[in-house]
């Protein structure tokens, strides 16, 4: 018979196939963490824990030139992953995924947008003597960008 009775929240999260995910979902992010603090700085900004089975241990990195660097880190991460959080672990994997490096490519672009970009009065001299030289329809245009400068001092 099937049991009809009301079931909490919390015991239907952590009891069916969403709880086991969110769990091993955790495990992995608390895994990230630990190989984060074991990495040097710029290779942990570039790399992430994909997934862990079969005491393989799986990380991606956003281009092949972080693969190479953490490559070179990789005999050091092993033994001290075995010491202090997985002593199953036999092999690291480090693949390639590029969205990884897309997003770094989109958070330093954000991060250039936020800096407003100024003209120098002496890039706007030289933009009207070449203006000068020009013909109308470009010397406009030249002329324009010049005037940025007036606004920037302002």
């Amino acid at each position: 018979m099937r049991d009809h009775r009301p079931k909490s929240t919390l015991d239907l999260l952590e009891n069916n196939a969403s709880g086991q995910v969110r769990q091993r979902a955790l495990a992995l992010a608390k895994l990230n963490e630990q190989i984060k603090d074991l990495l040097p700085a710029q290779s942990a900004k570039h790399c992430r824990v994909a997934n862990y089975r079969d005491g393989t241990l799986i990380l991606e990195c956003g281009s092949s030139s972080w693969a190479t660097r953490l490559n070179y880190d990789r005999q050091m991460l092993l033994s001290a992953l075995r010491r202090e959080a997985l002593p199953t672990l036999s092999t690291i994997e480090i693949k390639v995924n590029p969205d990884l490096a897309k997003s770094d490519i989109r958070i330093t672009a954000e991060k250039k947008k936020a800096e407003p970009r100024t003209l120098s009065p002496i890039a706007a001299e030289y933009l009207k003597a070449v203006a000068e030289m020009v013909p109308d329809k470009l010397k406009k245009r030249l002329e324009a960008i010049a005037a940025l400068s007036n606004k920037g001092e302002q």
